[in-house]
C-alpha cells in the first residue's frame, strides 16, 4: 500500500469536495476515481505546465475522470 503525502491527500479531498458525493458539482466521483485521474494528470505534467494543485489541476483531474467513465 502506498502512503500519500499530506499535500496529495489534501488535493484529493479538494477534488472530492467539488465532484464527490454531496460536492458542489456532484457527479459521484469516488476517491479511487480521483486518485486514478490524478495519476494521469501527474503523468501529463511538464515543466511548461507543472502540477500546482490549483483549480486548473482540479478541472483537469475532473476531465480525466469524465473521460474514463464508461
Amino acid at each position: 500500500m502506498t502512503t500519500m503525502t499530506t499535500q496529495t491527500e489534501t488535493f484529493v479531498q479538494y477534488v472530492l469536495d467539488f465532484y464527490g458525493k454531496g460536492g458542489i458539482y456532484d457527479f459521484g466521483a469516488t476517491r479511487d476515481d480521483v486518485i486514478l485521474a490524478l495519476g494521469m494528470r501527474l503523468n501529463a505534467a511538464t515543466t511548461e505546465f507543472p502540477f500546482d494543485g490549483d483549480s486548473i489541476d482540479r478541472e483537469l483531474v475532473r476531465d480525466f475522470m469524465l473521460a474514463n467513465r464508461p
